[in-house]
């Protein structure tokens, strides 16, 4: 599959790409004669870095022109006599120059293009690093007098530094001084550009101290030059508006609120609306850094009859009515709950209140977060404000994209066809489309049809609703009808399809995981001349992942490199969800670096597909950690949504939660303003199946089926409770109410997945009895026979796994029983039927010919499994453009190979090769692969059939005994990182993470358990993580690191021996005389020997040994 993609996908420049830099550069907007902003002065340096330069004299000003000294001294007098207050005033003489700036023999370098927008964050680094600013561009040549200087800067385009333009002005003034040249119009354009230099959007903090120098600089000058105005003049307009700005730069919001109102009051034109409103945008992000976003909101509501207007998306009165509203959204976002907010406002007037969440719910739309956006209108809806008919819309589709399928259909159900008829039947059409909801789908799409709204974008939606509903033939159909072609196919005879309906088509592929199905389409998209885009390669990449194709899927990121296309946090988020799959935390944490090292900012989901990671792999310290990370963070993409509340659930499920604690967790979710899905109903029904609360779980699915109306169906989903259901009634041995369970799902016309049918196949072979056998392989003959007219049960799954999903139960009843002949014949019709060799299967054939003693299969297999652990477990292929220090050993932090390994060892150390064992495990601890208490208790088992009696009693005292008194960690309730591994020191012999409680008995017993021994620790009304700190420390130590029974039993059998006088012989392996074995001194008895062994365990090894004896009377009292 991968060549044929690797070939597809070209690495030639996108003509597309190329005519979108094309346009954007022609898009640029002409300067007009007001610029968009008027704010952004240089500040002098900060007091105390260096002295303070006593203001120059008007002498000295006057030396440093180059005139007469007579000619000097009579402009001395005249200008005294004259008193010149609006040139040379004396409160301004502090912000004169100190000479004139000479003239340079060579220009100072500065870019061509015109001068560029520069914001306060990054004038504020500029100050700092003690570098100026771009130059402006001084001309060989200047003039002689400042103020010919001063006039070529204030042209529209002509580069402006202000620094050097202030220099400028000043001897402008000066030169002014006998003959005023400068007009006031020229003045204020001066000013204009001063201000302009800078401009607040609200995406980055002002820096206050250096707006404030420079309105101490300007507040004088624009003082005496209101005074040389009348009010009629044109000017004064302007005037006010800069003064207001520069009362704002003070941090006289009351002042300057009080001009922009005289502002108001006056006949405004054009230029003077659109100098206002850039006015109102600064005093709003200044207004947001001194008193908070909420004083920023009272102001917009205020002034609403001149703002409202400009905030909505829709308004395009004014051209910086768009730069104006990306600052509102930017300040407003602040506000991390609106609807709070909102409720606290209820005495206000209906209007305002109304305004405030117009204004609230646009800016969370845009900022896309949703959490807040639903409940502001939940609140809303509850003082009975009115919602604007297009935020309804857009917040139905913009929750349908992030597949909120509940919520975006209860806005959608809100919502009046009446009052646009053409958006509401498009959101609905949209919204039904990404659900796969074909039927509500076709409904609406009849309506553009007849119609004739926007069919293409209609068209595409509807064959999107068929790909996500996984009916790719119809799909295809669907494109064929609507892009007929002629008899020869090679023209089309209409409209061409455009690259999101080739799109579209492979993705319903995708969904079936036809690899053939999506080189075909690719190919023929890219003979349309249709080059992929990142969205193409992120469907592709989702199907390699649900497949678990590694290579593939590291192919597929290097074409993307190749082609130019930069991998953004959606490619990020499903190699993450891969490495999740395979249980690789470590892996996954290492990719999430290197896409913030690449530039790539993380959103919820691919922070909350981080933590389902650290689910799969058991590493529960690291699922508490990023919920806190979540919870604590301020970032307005981290809200805390059903699908985090989920995955920790899903950690409770897998740890073995006791039942109560689950479903006291899944009430509370509402009154935290969180709404369960049918995700959550699924969690809690399995939390209940594993407590035999079946009752529970019935009543529950139940619960869920009302709720549901109003979610729509949703068969898959269905499906799957129905399943964790069934397993429920499996595991309690309980075949009439499984049979039940599965023709439930026939009366519904769901149908059944391979997981369904390998719970059918379970019911059968637990009973082990010949009957029950024969029953399980009639059923899956008949699946199989049918698999050639309807493969639907395969799902969104790979074939190899759905056909292992349908093998594996009887393999491994076949192989308890030991029956190699059986087990070996099932494996042959699973590879017939477009199997694989997985290393579930593989490890199941292992174990039954282990079971036989067949030592020499056991040894023909082992390097298949271990070259497909290799492979399964390397995630290096995904950082080999990395400069990480990191080894190869610390990128497979694996615990792929522990039951095998485990199998291994001890098939070898029975059979009394035991240099083999050591040379497994030294080479599996080579290559990276982590170990779990099976393992090391395996492998003392393993070092008392070799005779390695001391390190058998030394791997209890170094590595399960420390490990099962693992104390409690503490916890970090407000971490800056979401990184566990990235703060944590890595150790290489560090054993594996708590495996997952994925086997339904071992849930059962650690909810048995949990519930005895935490009691009243895992009571939490607000901190949803916090039973999970406390269980993470309890449950492992009871279920995983701990000496087991079997170990215990055979040290005890040794102390015996050595009590009694007697050594442990080795093992020995087949057609070995025992001579060979003899290992000790012929001088010393085997009493002084084992005497002295004993002796040296006893002092060694004080806590195993002192575990050995309190097992041994456990065992007594039995």
């Amino acid at each position: 599959m991968v060549e044929p993609l690797a070939a597809a996908i070209k690495s030639r420049p996108s003509a597309a790409r190329l005519l979108a830099l094309a346009l954007t550069s022609m898009a640029r907007p002409a300067r007009r004669p007001f610029p968009n902003d008027f704010f952004s002065p240089l500040p002098r340096q900060s007091k105390g870095k260096e002295k303070a330069v006593e203001p120059p004299s008007i002498e000295s000003r006057l030396a440093s022109l180059d005139i007469h000294h007579g000619v000097q001294v009579l402009l001395l007098l005249h200008i005294v006599a004259l008193g010149l207050t609006f040139l040379f005033p004396v409160r301004n003489r502090l912000f004169m120059l100190d000479q004139v700036i000479p003239r340079r023999s060579q220009p100072l370098s500065h870019p061509s293009q015109r001068c560029t927008r520069r914001h306060s964050s990054s004038a504020a680094r500029t100050l700092s690093s003690q570098t100026r600013l771009p130059q402006t561009v001084r001309p060989t040549h200047e003039p002689e007098e400042p103020v010919d200087n001063l006039r070529s800067l204030l042209t529209a385009r002509a580069p402006f530094d202000p620094e050097y333009a202030w220099h400028l002005y000043m001897a402008s003034v000066q030169a002014d001084a006998s003959n005023p040249t400068l007009t006031p119009r020229e003045h204020l354009r001066f000013i204009q550009r001063l201000l302009n230099a800078f401009e607040l959007y609200g995406d980055a903090p002002p820096d206050l101290p250096m707006l404030y120098t420079w309105g101490t600089r300007l507040e004088p000058v624009l003082r005496d030059l209101k005074s040389h105005l009348d009010d009629a003049s044109p000017e004064i307009i302007p005037l006010k508006c800069f003064t207001a700005q520069v009362h704002a730069w003070l941090g006289d919001v009351e002042q300057a609120s009080h001009l922009i109102r005289e502002i108001r009051g006056s006949r405004l034109n054009h230029a003077d609306r659109c100098t206002l409103l850039c006015v109102y945008r600064n005093i709003l992000v200044l207004l947001r850094h001194r008193q908070g976003a909420s004083c920023a909101l009272d102001l917009l509501i205020r002034e609403w009859k001149f703002l409202g207007p400009l905030c909505h998306t829709r308004t395009i009165t004014l051209p910086q009515a768009a730069s104006f509203r990306k600052a509102i959204h930017n300040i407003l976002a602040d506000i991390s709950d609106g609807a709070s907010l909102l409720h606290s406002r209820s005495q206000s007037g209906q209007d305002d209140r109304s305004h405030m969440g117009e204004l609230l719910l646009e800016t969370y739309c845009a900022k896309k977060l949703l959490h807040q956006a639903h409940a502001l209108v939940l609140e809303m809806g509850r003082q009975q404000l009115p919602v604007q008919f297009h935020l309804q819309a857009k917040l139905t589709r913009l929750l349908a994209q992030q597949d909120r399928f509940t919520l975006a259909h209860e806005i959608f159900a809100s919502m009046e066809s009446s009052i646009d008829p053409r958006l509401y039947y498009a959101t609905g059409l949209h919204l039904y489309a990404r659900r796969g909801d074909v039927d509500r789908a076709e409904l609406f799409f009849s309506k553009h049809n007849d119609n004739n709204w926007s069919l293409p974008v209609a068209r595409c939606m509807l064959m999107h609703a068929y790909a996500v509903a996984g009916r790719a033939d119809t799909v295809v159909e669907l494109f064929h009808k609507f892009f007929p072609t002629t008899p020869e196919g090679g023209n089309f005879l209409t409209e061409r399809p455009g690259i999101i309906h080739y799109t579209t088509v492979i993705l319903a592929h995708a969904e079936l995981a036809n690899s053939d199905g999506i080189d075909f389409w690719l190919e023929k998209m890219l003979e349309a001349g249709c080059r992929p885009d990142g969205h193409v390669y992120s469907i592709i990449l989702q199907n390699f992942a649900r497949q678990g194709d590694v290579d593939s899927v590291a192919a597929i990121f290097d074409q993307m490199r190749k082609a130019e296309i930069k991998p953004d946090r959606v490619h990020y988020t499903s190699v993450i969800t891969l490495l999740a799959r395979r249980k690789d935390a470590v892996a996954a944490e290492a990719f999430y670096l290197q896409a913030l090292h690449e530039g790539i900012t993380p959103d919820r989901k691919m922070i909350t597909s981080l933590m389902n990671a650290h689910v799969e792999a058991g590493s529960w310290e690291g699922v508490v950690r990023i919920f806190d990370y979540l919870r604590q963070s301020s970032h307005f993409r981290y809200d805390l949504s059903i699908e985090v509340y989920n995955t920790l659930l899903k950690a409770y499920v897998l740890i073995g939660t006791p039942f109560r604690v689950v479903l006291s967790m899944f009430r509370t979710l509402v009154q935290v303003g969180v709404r369960p899905d049918r995700y959550t109903y699924a969690l809690v029904i399995q939390s209940a199946c594993d407590a035999g609360n079946m009752n529970v779980a019935e009543e529950l699915f139940s619960e869920m089926g009302e709720k549901a109306k109003s979610w729509g169906p949703l068969s898959h989903f269905d499906a799957y409770m129905l399943t964790i259901i069934m397993a429920g009634y499996v595991r309690q041995r309980s075949k009439a109410q499984t049979k039940a369970c599965y023709e439930d799902m026939q009366r519904r016309g769901i149908r059944p997945s391979s997981v369904t049918y390998k719970q059918v196949l379970q019911a059968y072979a637990n009973d082990r009895t010949e009957a029950s056998l024969k029953l399980a392989e009639s059923f899956l003959r008949r699946i199989m026979d049918a698999d050639a007219d309807d493969p639907s049960w395969i799902g969104s799954e790979s074939r190899p796994s759905a056909l292992g999903n349908l093998y594996s139960p009887l393999m491994l009843v076949y192989a308890r029983k030991q029956k190699p002949e059986e087990v070996r014949r099932l494996f042959n019709g699973m590879l017939e039927a477009g199997g694989g060799s997985s290393l579930e299967s593989l490890t199941i054939i292992l174990d039954v010919h282990r079971r036989t003693n067949n030592i020499d299969v056991v040894r023909q297999l082992w390097p298949q499994i271990w070259e497909l652990a290799l492979r399964l477990s390397c995630a290096n292929m995904f950082f080999e453009g990395d400069n990480s220090n990191s080894t190869p050993i610390l990128r497979r932090r694996s615990n792929l190979l522990c039951m095998p390994l485990s199998i291994y060892i001890d098939a070898l150390s029975v059979a009394g090769e035991h240099r083999a064992v050591l040379d497994a495990w030294t080479r599996a601890k080579a290559e990276g692969f982590s170990f779990d208490a099976h393992n090391w208790n395996h492998l003392a088992v393993a070092l008392v059939r070799a005779g390695e009696l001391d390190r058998a009693f030394e791997v209890l005292e170094r590595v399960l005994i420390p490990y099962s008194r693992k104390g409690p960690t503490v916890r970090d309730p407000s971490p800056e990182s979401p990184l566990v591994f990235d703060v944590m020191a890595l150790d290489v012999d560090m054993p594996a993470s708590d495996a997952p409680m994925r086997r339904k008995t071992r849930r059962a017993k650690a909810v048995k358990s949990a519930t005895k021994m935490v009691g009243s620790r895992l009571e939490s009304s607000t901190d949803f993580a916090h039973p999970l700190h406390i269980l993470r420390q309890v449950i492992p130590g009871l279920s995983m690191w701990r000496p087991h029974a079997v170990t215990l039993q055979v040290l005890s059998n040794v102390l015996g021996h050595l009590q009694r006088g007697r050594l442990v012989q080795p093992m020995r392996a087949a057609n070995t005389p025992p001579a060979t074995l003899q290992n000790h001194a012929n001088s010393q008895s085997q009493v002084e020997i084992a005497s002295a062994t004993l002796q040296r365990v006893y002092r060694n090894y004080p806590e195993a040994v002192r575990a050995v004896l309190l097992f041994e009377r456990r065992q007594a009292r039995r």
